[in-house]
């Protein structure tokens, strides 16, 4: 069985084994020169849709299939997916082997102090949580030992911030800015172990949409992307509840 190692462009180990195939993402083949097989999106290749792909397949069909999925992902998302996330759907279909290193489709959402504050990480495009709920679905088929982040079991829930934690966060998009405000600084000092006893993964979604922006938009209404000073805190908040959501995920999983 053929043997291909999907490469992210985050931190971590990397061992390449000499048999594999390589698949790297949005650089410039010159500079890829280990990978067999290079795939770029759409804004650094100049293209309206689609992606670039460049190098060695697995299959005539992987363009057509890469494109289907896309389509797919981006209709359970809520917005477009990541070029990761649409790698390892798409390559999922062909029977070979995969391993994964320097991806745990959580990047950072905090900004820099003098980042222009009109405009939008590139991360703050893609839906992260709804994209480690997919991909949770795909690990007994994948070897990907950076997905599953560490959880401090030892850190005590704390009762005193938990009185509905999750309406709260729901209730963001309504409030006034400086009443949101103070409620991300608060629910960022929730522990993911709080969260985890007061969310269930069907709400857990329907919070998703807070932590993404749509291109082609001029005015978003999730401003707390936006905002230099208080993404560290937004940064933690997501993180929190990603690890919240992985406990979710893996206790239905024991459960089934």
């Amino acid at each position: 069985m053929a043997e291909w190692h999907i490469v992210g462009n985050g931190p971590g180990d990397l061992v390449i084994k000499q048999h594999e195939k390589v698949i790297r993402f949005n650089q410039p083949l010159t500079i890829a020169s280990s990978a067999d097989l290079v795939i770029t999106n759409s804004k650094l290749a100049g293209l309206t849709t689609g992606v670039l792909v460049q190098g060695e397949v697995p299959s005539k069909l992987f363009c057509e299939k890469l494109e289907a999925h896309g389509k797919e992902l981006e209709s359970l998302l809520g917005c477009k997916p990541s070029i990761g996330l649409l790698t390892l759907k798409t390559m999922l279909e062909f029977g070979v082997t995969i391993n994964v290193s320097r991806m745990n489709l959580l990047p950072s959402l905090d900004r820099p102090l003098d980042y222009n504050k009109r405009k939008a990480l590139p991360a703050a495009y893609h839906n992260w949580l709804g994209e480690r709920r997919l991909a949770s679905g795909w690990m007994d088929k994948l070897n990907w030992p950076g997905y599953e982040m560490r959880l401090a079991r030892h850190e005590p829930v704390n009762d005193a911030t938990s009185n509905r934690i999750l309406s709260k966060l729901q209730s963001l998009p309504s409030l006034p800015k400086e009443e949101a405000t103070q409620l991300l600084k608060g629910l960022s000092e929730v522990k993911p172990l709080t969260w985890f006893e007061h969310i269930d993964c069907s709400s857990l979604k329907t919070i998703e949409p807070l932590f993404f922006v749509l291109r082609g938009r001029h005015i978003s209404p999730s401003w707390w992307l936006y905002d230099n000073e208080l993404s560290t805190e937004v940064n933690r908040l997501h993180k929190n509840l990603a690890l919240a959501q992985q406990a979710l995920l893996l206790s239905e999983k024991v459960k089934a």
